[in-house]
């Protein structure tokens, strides 16, 4: 599991994913209320780090999927199809999380609809803290797992540059 970095991979997306979003959603408050208090941005990425976990999750291991499709690991398209994926993510997670909310059987209470609040909770968050933050994250998140993702799957040298001089 540790080998091509995954349990590396994901567990920098989840920490700096969610790092980003709350920076940002701080930093927004801040300047909008001139209060910049430090506890209320460690409380604030205490619940991003709860509440964002499935869902930067989901978006790490579609933004790894899309990349080994394309082959590569230039940072430039890996920060913009983050800031893409995210902001698309954000937007479908949104529609159906009101969608699925407005059918009665599963906005009570039971095991769907707390596999639900796992998934639209951030996001319902992101549309109170404001929505045009998704892309930034997206792109400085992709940014971060090109270079974990870069760091653990580099390519096989040839057998003759493995061999020793001597």
């Amino acid at each position: 599991m540790t080998r091509r970095g995954t349990l590396a991979y994901y567990l920098a997306a989840w920490v700096i994913g969610c790092f980003i979003v709350s920076l940002l959603a701080w930093a927004w408050g801040a300047w909008n209320e001139s209060s910049a208090n430090v506890s209320m941005f460690l409380i604030l990425y205490f619940v991003a780090l709860a509440y964002g976990a499935a869902d930067v999750l989901l978006f790490a291991f579609l933004l790894r999927r899309l990349m080994r499709l394309w082959w590569t690991h230039n940072i430039w398209i890996w920060m913009l199809a983050g800031a893409g994926l995210a902001t698309a993510l954000l937007w479908l997670l949104l529609w159906s999380g009101d969608a699925l909310t407005r059918m009665s059987p599963l906005s009570g209470r039971g095991p769907v609809a707390y596999l639900l609040l796992a998934f639209w909770t951030a996001p319902n968050a992101l549309r109170l803290a404001g929505i045009w933050q998704a892309p930034i994250a997206g792109a400085a998140t992709g940014v971060v797992l090109c270079l974990v993702d870069r760091a653990f799957n580099r390519p096989v040298e040839s057998s003759d540059a493995q061999q020793s001089p001597a």
